[in-house]
C-alpha cells in the first residue's frame, strides 16, 4: 500500500485537507439556508457535526491508512472504514439527491455495522507498539465511538422528519422545539472540538515530540 513519503508531506496534506473542509462547511451553510435546495435549513450545531463527521470517516481515515508508521493492520482498519463510507456517500447522495428515498434506517444500520466493523478490526490489530500507533489507537475507538451519537441522530430523524420525497427535511433546524437533539449535537461537537486539535498535534508530531522528549 502507498504511504507518504515524509511526516512533512503528512502534515501538509492533512492541513490542505482540513483547510478546502473548512471552505466546504462554509459554503455549504451559505447555500443550504440560502438557497434552501431539497433538505431544509441546517442549524450551527448540526453543521459542524456534519463537517467532524466527514473529517472522522472520510478525510482522517484516508490520512490514516497512509501513514507508514503505523502497523499494516492498523492501516487497514482506517481503509475498510474509508470504503465503507466512500459506498455509503455514493449510494446516499444518490437517495438524497436524485430519487429522493433517503431512509434513516439505512443509515442507521450502515451506522452499526461500520462500528462493529471498527472494533474488530481494532482487536484484530492487537496492541500498539509505538507512541504514534497508540495514539492512532485510540483514535480509531473514538471514531467507532462516534458512531452513537449519529444513531441517535438517525433515530430522532425518523421520528420527527419525514426524509422522502420533495419536501424531505435532512437536516434539523434551529428550532426551540427541536432543543433537545441539539443540545446532544452541542455536546458533541464541543468534545470533537477539543479532541481532534490535540489529536492532530499527537498524531501529525507523534515523531518529532518522542525526539524531543528523548533528547531532553
Amino acid at each position: 500500500m502507498w504511504t507518504f513519503a515524509s511526516e512533512r508531506s503528512l502534515q501538509r496534506a492533512a492541513a490542505t485537507c482540513i483547510a478546502l473542509l473548512a471552505a466546504a462547511t462554509v459554503a455549504f451553510y451559505w447555500i443550504q439556508n440560502h438557497f434552501r435546495p431539497v433538505g431544509g435549513e441546517i442549524s450551527v450545531p448540526k453543521l459542524l457535526w456534519l463537517s467532524y463527521a466527514i473529517a472522522l470517516w472520510g478525510v482522517l481515515p484516508a490520512l490514516l491508512a497512509l501513514d507508514g508508521r503505523l502497523g499494516d493492520r492498523l492501516r487497514q482498519a482506517f481503509a475498510a472504514l474509508l470504503a465503507l463510507m466512500l459506498l455509503r456517500g455514493a449510494i446516499e447522495l444518490c437517495m438524497l439527491y436524485v430519487l429522493l428515498n433517503w431512509s434513516t434506517w439505512y443509515g442507521f444500520v450502515h451506522d452499526l455495522g461500520c462500528l462493529l466493523v471498527l472494533a474488530a478490526l481494532g482487536y484484530r490489530a492487537g496492541r500498539p507498539r509505538s507512541p504514534v500507533q497508540r495514539v492512532a489507537t485510540v483514535h480509531l475507538a473514538v471514531t467507532a465511538a462516534a458512531f452513537l451519537p449519529e444513531m441517535y441522530f438517525a433515530w430522532y430523524m425518523q421520528a420527527h422528519f419525514a426524509t422522502s420525497g420533495e419536501h424531505a427535511i435532512y437536516f434539523v433546524p434551529d428550532d426551540p422545539k427541536y432543543a433537545d437533539v441539539l443540545r446532544v449535537t452541542t455536546a458533541v461537537v464541543v468534545s470533537l472540538s477539543l479532541y481532534l486539535p490535540a489529536f492532530l498535534l499527537r498524531w501529525l508530531y507523534a515523531k518529532t515530540l518522542v525526539t524531543h522528549s528523548t533528547a531532553q
